[in-house]
């Protein structure tokens, strides 16, 4: 009875993870990590592709921004949004949103869970027994589909694999941080069902004042719950299945006064809050046809995303009126309240070579549907397009096929190459009802539709230099398609929203992959130009007391280099990091633009460098009984200045985060004392210009410090 239809083989990554070291024949090696996301158990030491492995440690270290965490430890990625579910993005190699995403299909990066895509509502999946989480940069349409423009991350939660396993996990830090974790893995029917449960609970108070309402900002909550299960039958056939609910919420502000005195402090005249809850069900069934590999994958998620916001920040308006702060603190005045709900469906269907054949490849057909349903209710003493009931409507559905292989050519050179196309439609129904606010129309209405096609695809080449170096050069396309805006803004003016047009990307990069002979030194080094044409926008700005939105497209490029390695020193010491120089502007802008945009601009959210380092370093005890091991850890992550619009008109600070964690082993347990974000600064993940000396910013969470214990029983 084979498995590998189910684990795929372990490969080299472009990155490793701490902990216990690989030992063959008495010598020190980095251990081995297995990559679900290419759909095939290629070497990727070999591969033309990018891509950075992230395991357990790199991903505990952020307890209330696991987005956040996940671009501190990937090169060339930023993370961006308003802290809140269903606005929080990526920028990769300065590919990105040009404001933030218009809908729950928009996006630039395309996010998956086990291989099952999702929609930016799923961004981040709740990061809980996570096996790890796979970062591919660069466009990933041939196997990730649609609005891979920038890249894919496929997020990899533990599987049920039969390895007995029961693990209780409870931490307590500063400002209320709490968690609990347990795990149960084992055999249900030896070698026949394997079953795992993950069971999660996080608190976090919040460590924002708001002196208007009197409570605290930026705390985070999740209840989550997962089922696994893996059958093997006599007939051949692996079949797992998953299943999780989790619900996740927030108390997080994007208009905070960004030069308000006690930056970062909330005048809001209510506490914001936001919920989030995703049930999850992902089937998979797999059999090997003599050489071919037939997989089904099938995925349903419901996600409901909830909001209140005061929207109306006492310290902001008073500083753009000039009026007494408290004639911005009733609650009836200003409010943003949303109900959101998106249901997704896709099933694909593929065939697979052998993983050790000399022609590697991979066919298969999919189909995605997002059915969307949002209500926003708002009120707003100043801006029109801020009042009113609004409904809106959004249907999406997409097919594709798709097809990817690699061919050795000879013993040291390798063609790859691969293929999607892709067509799709999307309707739109939206209703709006005013409050009767002047400027708005009593009611209105549109229906409308749009159809696209596309193809995607890729084409490298790598060849061996030596037994221990990869040279490599790719180009590849991605894709991101139109759609229409959510919120369909212009409804209270009784102006028709026009879609987004889909935009492309053609990437060139070459690299080098260096595996030291004794395989305990990895460099990986990358040289990329991204020419984006259509980049999709909606922004807006503020004229004479009044929001003015906009609906564009903007050309740009960017270019930049990449270093990442990972090196086992001894047997007790690892060493990691990372720098990547990024370079990026403004093409072909319109010369009647609104937005601020001028060619030679850089492009927003897309810091010009940025960096990490980490070590793990294990000191064993002897002669002492209680425990057998100290592990000491540290990383450190750097994000450079960035420019917060594309009018360039005021930077994001730039920011230092260092976390570290001291731990006390003993066999599998550990007792440990561990600190986020030790120099305690606030990066700024978003920020709005109301006037050149007025901005409002969203902020990520400060220093927690705390003592964990986890056993394994």
């Amino acid at each position: 009875m084979s498995r590998q239809s189910i684990f795929p083989v372990l490969i080299l990554s472009s990155m490793a993870l701490p902990g216990p070291i690989a030992a063959q024949n008495n010598q020190i090696k980095l251990p081995p990590i297995e990559v679900n996301a290419d759909r095939r158990g290629e070497d990727l030491q070999e591969q033309p592709r990018a891509v950075t492995v992230l395991k357990k440690p790199d991903l505990e270290t952020t307890p209330t921004e696991p987005g956040a965490g996940i671009a501190l430890h990937s090169p060339g990625l930023t993370f961006s949004g308003f802290g809140q579910p269903g606005t929080d993005f990526l920028n990769i190699r300065g590919v990105g949103p040009l404001g933030y995403p218009l809908s729950a299909t928009d996006h630039i990066v395309a996010y998956s869970v086990n291989e099952v895509p999702t929609s930016g509502f799923g961004f981040p999946a709740s990061i809980f027994d996570m096996e790890q989480v796979e970062v591919f940069r660069g466009p990933q349409g041939t196997l990730f589909g649609r609005n891979a423009l920038a890249g894919g991350i496929n997020f990899v939660p533990h599987a049920a694999d039969g390895d007995a396993e029961k693990r209780l996990t409870v931490e307590a830090g500063t400002d209320g941080h709490r968690t609990a974790d347990f795990v149960a893995g084992d055999w249900l029917l030896p070698d026949r069902l394997a079953a795992r449960v993950a069971l999660r609970y996080q608190d976090f108070d919040g460590d924002v004042s708001n002196t208007i309402a009197n409570g605290t900002e930026g705390g985070a909550s999740l209840s989550a719950a997962r089922l696994s299960l893996t059958a093997f039958t006599d007939s051949g056939w692996d079949i797992s299945t998953m299943l999780q609910a989790d619900r996740r919420k927030s108390h997080n502000s994007y208009l905070l006064y960004y030069e308000h005195p006690n930056f970062p402090e909330s005048g809001d005249d209510r506490i914001p809050e936001h919920r989030r809850e995703n049930h999850q069900a992902i089937f998979k069934a797999e059999k090997q046809f003599n050489a071919v590999r037939f997989t089904s994958l099938t995925g349903l998620q419901q996600q409901d995303i909830d909001g209140d916001v005061g929207a109306s920040d006492a310290y902001l308006y008073s500083a753009l009126t000039g009026l007494p702060e408290n004639l911005f603190t009733d609650q009836t005045t200003d409010y943003f309240l949303t109900e959101e709900r998106e249901t997704i469906f896709s099933q694909e269907f593929r065939l697979a070579s052998d993983d050790n054949a000399d022609f590697s490849w991979v066919v298969g057909a999919n189909y995605f549907q997002s059915d969307y349903r949002g209500e926003r209710d708002a009120k707003s003493a100043t801006q029109p397009a801020s009042n009113g009931v609004t409904d809106v409507d959004i249907d999406t559905q997409s097919w594709s096929l798709f097809a990817d292989a690699t061919w050795s050519m000879t013993d040291r050179l390798r063609l790859s190459a691969g293929i999607r196309y892709g067509w799709e439609s999307q309707e739109v129904d939206g209703r709006y009802l005013s409050n009767g606010f002047a400027g708005t129309v009593p009611t209105f209405t549109q229906s409308d539709d749009i159809e696209d096609h596309y193809t995607t695809g890729r084409l490298g080449l790598s060849f061996d230099l030596t037994e221990t170096t990869t040279a490599y050069l790719s180009w590849s396309r991605g894709y991101t398609a139109g759609g229409y805006e959510k919120l369909l803004v212009g409804s209270a003016t009784g102006i028709k929203t026009d879609p987004f047009k889909a935009a492309t990307n053609n990437t060139w990069e070459t690299g080098l992959k260096f595996v030291s002979a004794d395989e305990r030194l990895k460099l990986n080094a990358a040289l990329f130009h991204n020419d984006v044409k259509n980049g999709q926008m909606f922004d807006f700005e503020f004229r004479e007391g009044l929001v003015y939105y906009t609906f564009t497209n903007q050309d740009y490029r960017s270019y930049g280099l990449e270093l990442d390695g990972v090196y086992q020193a001894t047997d007790d010491l690892q060493l990691r990091g990372s720098l990547t120089l990024l370079d990026s502007e403004m093409r072909s802008v319109s010369t009647t633009t609104n937005t601020g945009a001028r060619n030679g601009n850089e492009v927003p959210l897309t810091p010009a460098v940025s960096a990490t380092f980490g070590f793990d370093y294990q000191m064993p005890i002897i002669n002492v009984n209680l425990f057998d091991a100290i592990v000491l850890s540290a990383d450190w992550s750097y994000v450079g200045k960035r420019e917060g619009d594309i009018g360039n008109n005021f930077k994001l600070p730039e920011h230092d985060i260092v976390n570290a964690r001291i731990a006390w082993r003993k066999g599998n347990s550990s007792l440990y004392v561990f600190g986020h974000n030790l120099l305690d600064e606030r990066p700024v993940h978003f920020a709005s210009e109301y006037t050149p000396d007025i901005h409002t910013a969203s902020v990520g969470t400060g220093k927690i410090v705390g003592l964990g214990l986890s056993i394994a029983f």
